[in-house]
């Protein structure tokens, strides 16, 4: 596995760097770091990459990134180009494993985000233990690199930019001495503690204000009325509305909706699916979809169907490459449920991804809470038995 090119790394790093400081970044707290080393960063952007990137420069630094972004051309191409390392999500890949390893033992910096995927909301996702055991197998020094509203800048639900501040910490978080002398189990609760940010809080605080933009997307995160609970919400500039009963939520420069933060409402509506499941043992969810799969080195169409999802598990029922099919994904082997927002679901079995692009925008969302939900529920079961 070779390292990222000096000169490549050098020059692009250091246009990453300005391009950020642009984006509104400034690094507030700065460590030295020492390789070999892992960086730990949070994940509530799709600039994220670039931000831990501006923050670790001039270091040489190596990615694990999911698989999946290699077979989109354009991303794909520019991961080689800085020698990334591919790796399957939500399932071990020794492979990817192996070659972080080796980049270590050379003494480089691997930098990974532990939650695996971005937050919807700007609150930080429970990332897998897994990450515990490879860092106690790596016996290398831990550094965190953090980032404090990178959300409310570049949100994940739009392409728009949200002009604003981004404040960067970068601190070491755990030696190799104290790595080596703490269990699995210490490491992780470190990494949980640590790396948790709530954007809503952090600037309830703050009160940073952020350049309003077009919020179309949002709707797809937040689909559901407070008020009369109709779902299916409508975008409308800096406002989400009601088409049943005409409620209006307005988005703020404080990155609030309805004097709300985003996560605030989110959980809630998740709450209230979650009541619903408990009162009906038989409640389900259901959507027309198109199927995508991995087909000479891309991400393609491979069927079309209907995607289910109830307390037995996920099923498709649909074509795959011109075949009817019936295929069902265990609940217990999806812990987290990717999504992109208002488009897909994607379950990951036996190195392959099944993206499901789903015709109702919103559903994914509440596929998500669904799926998580009772997954949570499965693993307590198991727990008590």
């Amino acid at each position: 596995m070779k390292r990222p090119n000096w000169f490549l790394f050098i020059t692009l790093g250091f246009l990453l760097k300005i391009f950020a400081w642009f984006k509104g970044q400034r690094i507030v707290k700065k460590v030295r770091i020492k390789g070999p080393a892992i960086a730990l960063s949070n994940h509530t952007s799709f600039y994220d990459f670039i931000y831990t990137t501006a923050a670790l420069y001039p270091y040489r630094v190596s990615y694990l990134a999911a698989s999946k972004m290699f077979y989109e051309p354009l991303t794909g191409f520019f991961l080689r180009l800085a020698r990334a390392i591919p790796k399957s999500l939500m399932q071990a890949d020794p492979v990817a494993t192996k070659k972080a390893f080796r980049i270590l033992q050379n003494g480089g910096l691997v930098s990974i985000f532990p939650e695996g995927q971005i937050s919807p909301t700007g609150t930080s996702l429970e990332p897998a233990f897994s990450i515990a055991k490879f860092i106690k197998r790596a016996g290398v020094d831990v550094y965190l690199v953090k980032h404090h509203n990178a959300y409310l800048v570049n949100p994940p639900w739009s392409k728009k930019t949200f002009k604003g501040r981004i404040e960067t910490h970068k601190a070491l978080l755990m030696t190799k001495n104290e790595i080596k002398e703490s269990s699995e189990a210490v490491i992780y609760e470190k990494i949980m503690s640590s790396l948790y940010f709530s954007t809503s809080q952090f600037n309830a605080e703050k009160k940073y204000k952020y350049k309003l933009n077009d919020i179309r997307n949002l709707e797809n995160v937040i689909y559901q009325c407070p008020k009369c609970l109709h779902e299916g919400l409508i975008a409308h500039t800096d406002r989400l509305i009601c088409p049943s009963c005409h409620h209006e939520m307005i988005y703020d420069t404080f990155g609030r909706l309805d004097q709300q933060g985003i996560d605030d409402l989110f959980f809630q509506q998740r709450d209230r699916l979650i009541e619903n499941i408990e009162k009906d043992h038989s409640y389900s969810l259901k959507g027309t979809c198109r199927l995508q799969s991995f087909r000479d080195e891309r991400l393609v169409e491979v069927g079309q169907g209907e995607i289910s999802l109830d307390q037995h598990g996920y099923t498709y029922h649909g074509t795959i490459d011109g075949k009817e099919v019936s295929q069902t994904f265990h609940i217990s082997s999806t812990p987290t449920l990717p999504s992109d927002i208002g488009r897909n679901i994607q379950i990951y079995e036996g190195y392959q991804i099944y993206q499901f692009e789903l015709d109702v925008p919103y559903l994914p969302t509440k596929f998500v809470h669904m799926g998580e939900y009772l997954y949570q529920k499965q693993a307590k079961k198991k727990d008590v038995a």
